[in-house]
């Protein structure tokens, strides 16, 4: 059985001026399952999207998570920044993930 993402990010830590600096990322296995998420850079997020990876947000939708929005990078006033795909589903958008703390 395939997969539709190489990973999948459940949450973000922001910073004090609300910029996203990490991400809870997982891997995802064969038949859309994903293992235990751990805490990475936004740098090294983009580095596996630079490597070809596809990278997806996942939403709870009770009783299950739910994989959702491609992520895609940007690059603006010389820095490099998250995005995801513009659609018209704000609740699948890295802004409105679940704020991590710690």
């Amino acid at each position: 059985m395939g997969k539709s993402a190489n990973y999948v990010i459940s949450g973000v830590w922001k910073d004090s001026n609300d910029n996203i600096m990490y991400v809870m990322l997982h891997t995802v296995n064969d038949g859309d399952s994903w293992n235990m998420g751990e805490k990475i850079s936004v740098d090294s997020t983009i580095a596996l999207l630079k490597r070809g990876n596809v990278i997806r947000t996942i939403v709870w939708n009770y009783p299950n998570w739910t994989i959702k929005s491609k992520l895609t990078y940007v690059q603006s006033f010389g820095k490099e920044y998250l995005r995801s795909e513009a659609n018209a589903t704000p609740k699948d958008n890295l802004d409105n993930l679940i704020s991590m703390k710690g």
